[in-house]
């Protein structure tokens, strides 16, 4: 068992702007061995298949969240507790689907996994930039490949754990409905057409041109809109959604509105048709229900799965070595 001292050492660095950040593990002189940081912080047993996180592993996890934050946040108890939960969770959960796929005898499809790997690679311009995302995150290709097949276990979990939820009854979905009205009412909305232009200067001209020209016109010849939306619509807008989208409430059907200022730019509205406050009705939404409902049994036959296995399996967990991991930070 580590023991706590007043020695330390830093187990993994990481350079940020104005930052140096350390994960440091102050539990004893003998964390100078470079054999120490190989030691298991969290274990999960099963007959005949384990799986460990050793202390510069969870350390190499912990440097890898913190980096994100500014060094004050990075050094707050509170948020540092939290990673660490995290960290020790999602590692005995992840262990945990390992285990259940070795016991079940599946094997990741390669073709599968390829197909996964490649959709995403494909995201990039090339393999350069993707290689160099990598290297940014300081990961290699093969710790990529194995989160994409922790990815494909987990997906053959759910299905699995789908497979075994009974299907609803219309009388199911229309109980929910009723039990839950209130998220199916649908605000006041307008929908809208719109022209994005560079400044307040050019969009004064589109409002005089458009006495003697339609908004359709006005929309191909000046909207800096890339790609641009098939009839110029900007689409249905809620009531209290944004502060500048509610100034559109305030108008008349067919009327300009704008300039208005957004990230983007500056836009010019015009209403197209209004539709006022109302409850939705139940075959409306009955797919978006039968999706809600799937979605929380699916959360609770996990929820059943993960008990059963913590059951089931040994798991140790070295709590003292853990939060006895500290962050110094200097400049």
């Amino acid at each position: 068992m580590l023991t706590k001292s007043s020695c330390s050492s830093p187990a993994r660095l990481l350079l940020v702007p104005f930052l140096i950040l350390f994960v440091f593990i102050s539990m004893g002189c003998d964390l100078f061995s470079f054999r120490v940081l190989y030691k298991p912080l969290i274990v999960v047993e099963s007959t005949d298949y384990n799986r460990e996180l050793s202390v510069q592993g969870f350390s190499q996890l912990l440097a890898d969240k913190l980096s994100e934050l500014d060094p004050l946040s990075a050094k707050d108890p509170q948020i540092v507790g939290k990673f660490k939960e995290k960290i020790t969770s999602d590692f005995i959960v992840d262990s945990l689907i390992e285990i259940w796929f070795f016991e079940a005898k599946l094997k990741v499809d390669k073709k599968e996994l390829d197909a996964a790997a490649q959709a995403i690679i494909r995201n990039y311009p090339d393999d350069k930039t993707f290689r160099e995302e990598l290297a940014a995150l300081e990961m290699s290709y093969q710790q990529w490949i194995n989160k994409m097949e922790l990815s494909l276990k987990r997906k053959a979990l759910f299905a699995d754990l789908q497979s075994k939820i009974d299907p609803l009854s219309e009388e199911e979905m229309k109980s929910y409905y009723e039990n839950n009205k209130a998220k199916y009412q649908q605000r006041e909305s307008l929908q809208a057409k719109s022209i994005l232009v560079k400044d307040e200067a050019q969009a004064d001209v589109i409002i005089k041109l458009a006495k003697r020209k339609s908004f359709d016109e006005l929309i191909k010849d000046y909207s800096l809109e890339t790609p641009r939306p098939k009839d110029g619509l900007y689409g249905w807008v809620e009531r209290d959604v944004s502060p500048e989208l509610d100034q559109l409430f305030i108008g008349k059907q067919n009327e300009i509105i704008g300039p208005i200022y957004f990230n983007e730019g500056f836009r010019l509205f015009k209403i197209i048709q209004k539709r006022a406050a109302r409850q939705r009705p139940y075959e409306d939404v009955k797919e978006m229900i039968k999706k809600e409902v799937l979605s929380l049994r699916e959360a609770a036959r996990f929820s059943a799965w993960l008990d059963e296995q913590i059951k089931r399996h040994k798991i140790l967990k070295n709590t003292y070595a853990i939060d006895s991991l500290r962050i110094e930070t200097r400049d």
